[in-house]
């Protein structure tokens, strides 16, 4: 006996729909010459294929399977049948089926979805205050979504009078109504109350026939750039931090800038502000780390990024992606600035390799024996500037950066990942 089944089971009206029509056979014999002329009711139109289906054998435990396209032309339920339904079985007897039925439903088409179209612009602005000319600094850009509708792919670039790190900012969705906030690394070359900045936003919506498009908007706005004290006569008593950043284009992106602003903030609230000075170097490559130590003497190092679990630094390459740095190598660099340099700390995950062979240079080193989230390493980062802005040694400030992780119920499994070399009392 052969079983013969229709799917799906039910189709829209209005639109082609595929049939699969399935003959098995369940019997323990071959089965030969199949005929099926399939006969369709009123309102279900053949659109392709053919209603005839012959299969000269159709081994046991096989099915074949034959595919036409239909269109209901009205909603409602309908009964295929057929008018030659016969084989010869097994025992090469013939039969014939005179009663298939196959039920089918036919829904009414769903209501078009209607698909708004952009209205209006975005709203594209400097964020809160100044750059410094001729440093690396923070431009921070607000996009706030007044077009009307949900963006996709909203990608932001800056070009003006400054260097670049040369990447642009996305985030993935900015919904109608709502603001987005993008950061970008620049030196400044030009000061000035209105220094002009011109900022490419793109972003992607679908159109009325529901395909992608891709819109361009162009503003331009102004920020301030004021001039900088000359850098430090090594006879002051002023102590530098310098502030190192990766985040390569092939690995995940992390909040260096948050952190970095959190810190900048601390040094503006401590009453020795005027005994510390902070110089960024983002995007950094290892030629930039190298000059950077040249040029700022620093006191202090920090570097925000990644490590890998060997125990290197993730740097970035000249088109921003990731390259990396033996623990050794910079071991030896960081010790040509030993006489200035008394405090190093590396905030990258699997750090605790590079710190150790750092600390046989440097007198204070701290590393991340695991990996360590955004927020963590932010908390550290606060506590730990706070404490060394008010003038308290580094191993006091490590256990306050400690302190501030354990302050959070979400982070305080991990108030013991940052370590200290060599160790505090």
């Amino acid at each position: 006996m052969i079983e013969v089944s229709v799917a799906p089971g039910d189709v829209v009206v209005g639109q082609t729909s595929s049939l699969a029509i399935r003959f098995r056979n369940p019997g323990r014999g071959p089965c030969f010459n199949v005929v099926f002329k399939l006969r369709l009711p009123t309102g279900l139109v053949l659109v392709r294929g053919s209603g005839q289906v012959d299969i000269p054998t159709l081994p046991a435990g096989h099915t074949h399977t034959h595919t036409i396209s239909v269109e209901a032309r009205r909603p409602g339920p309908f009964e295929l049948t057929s008018i030659n339904f016969s084989y010869r079985d097994e025992n090469d007897l013939p039969v014939r089926v005179p009663d298939f039925r196959a039920g089918l439903v036919a829904k009414p088409a769903p209501p078009p979805v209607l698909i708004r179209q952009p209205t209006g612009r975005l709203r594209v602005e400097c964020e809160d205050g100044e750059l410094d000319l001729g440093a690396w600094d923070m431009l921070r850009i607000r996009v706030s979504n007044g077009t009307g509708v949900p963006l996709d792919d909203v990608t932001v670039a800056v070009e003006g009078p400054f260097a670049t790190d040369g990447k642009r900012s996305r985030i993935a969705t900015l919904d109608d109504g709502t603001t987005a906030r993008y950061s970008f690394h620049v030196n400044a070359g030009e000061g000035g109350q209105h220094v002009p900045v011109t900022v490419h936003t793109t972003y992607r919506y679908r159109d009325l026939g529901g395909e992608i498009r891709t819109r361009t908007q162009q503003d331009n706005v102004n920020i301030a750039v004021r001039a900088v004290e000359p850098r430090r006569d090594p006879t002051s008593g002023e102590q530098v931090v310098l502030y190192l950043a990766a985040s390569p284009r092939d690995m995940a992106p992390l909040r260096s800038d948050l952190e970095m602003r959190k810190v900048k903030e601390k040094l503006q609230l401590s009453r020795q502000r005027e005994q510390y000075r902070i110089e960024l170097c983002p995007a950094s490559r290892f030629d930039d780390i190298s000059q950077a130590l040249i040029d700022y003497e620093p006191h202090v190092v920090h570097f925000s990024g990644h490590g890998d679990a060997g125990g290197n630094l993730c740097i970035e390459d000249e088109y921003g992606y990731r390259d990396s740095v033996t623990p050794e190598g910079l071991a030896e660099l960081f010790g040509q600035h030993r006489a200035t340099i008394r405090c190093v700390v590396v905030n990258a995950c699997h750090s605790i390799h590079l710190a150790k062979i750092l600390s046989t240079q440097i007198d204070h080193v701290v590393g991340m024996r695991y990996q360590i989230g955004d927020e963590a390493a932010i908390q550290f980062s606060v506590g730990f500037y706070q404490a060394l802005f008010a003038g308290w040694s580094v191993p006091d400030a490590f256990a306050r950066g400690r302190a501030h992780i354990r302050s959070r119920p979400a982070l305080e499994q991990h108030h013991l990942t940052p370590l200290l070399f060599p160790p505090g009392p």
